[in-house]
């Protein structure tokens, strides 16, 4: 079953946020009150972000398409384990990719991904990063997309780092940027990265400058 959380534009959260940042609160008030989907399991989370390494949102979707169609329609560790690195690679990932793959599913089999729920942020970190092909990235969608967590802030992504510099007009590999923005939102920094997420998927950012959301 997916999970569909809600954020809602009465939220404490939400309201914190507007009441600190001017421009995420037009863009707030722009979108309105946000729904989003949930992956269905920690290890389905973690297979997404590995095979979406280096690729845009709509190549990684394609492979992951086939990879699941491979897996008889059930992404999960016993079926990766069974389907060959040559299998995946057919589908479009990269040798490397492969053995991530496999590495995970051989960690999901003998260890309960879901009890990360249970960690702080920098344990998730620290546990998810032993296994090979896991980075800051990859722990940094996990936290955000699957552990609901509230406060990541998901610099390395280029996808939040493009929906920044629209509507800041700096790029937020600045430290003195994030010291000015980035701030404000701890510690709902989630909230904040999700209407990004949400301004960039929803094509708010290909219609010109965000200065039009100013316009009162």
């Amino acid at each position: 079953m997916i999970i569909m959380p809600i954020i809602s534009l009465d939220s404490p959260e939400v309201h914190y946020l507007q009441e600190r940042d001017w421009r995420l609160a037009h863009l707030i008030n722009h979108i309105g009150s946000m729904e989003y989907a949930k992956p269905e399991s920690a290890f389905h989370c973690l297979a997404h972000s590995i095979i979406e390494q280096m690729l845009s949102m709509k190549a990684a979707t394609t492979i992951e398409q086939r990879i699941i169609a491979v897996c008889n329609d059930d992404l999960c560790p016993s079926s990766i384990l069974r389907t060959s690195k040559d299998e995946l690679r057919n589908c479009g990932v990269s040798k490397r990719k492969a053995h991530y793959l496999h590495a995970l599913a051989e960690y999901a089999s003998n260890e309960d991904l879901e009890v990360l729920s249970e960690l702080t942020d920098e344990d998730v970190r620290l546990t998810l990063m032993r296994i090979p092909g896991i980075g800051k990235w990859t722990c940094d969608m996990f936290l955000l997309f699957y552990l609901d967590r509230s406060d990541v802030l998901p610099i390395e992504d280029g996808a939040f780092r493009q929906a920044f510099r629209w509507l800041y007009g700096a790029s937020v590999d600045n430290e003195d940027v994030r010291r000015v923005v980035c701030s404000l939102w701890k510690p709902y920094s989630s909230i904040a990265a999700r209407y990004l997420y949400r301004a960039l998927n929803s094509g708010i950012t290909k219609s010109g400058s965000a200065n039009k959301l100013f316009v009162v």
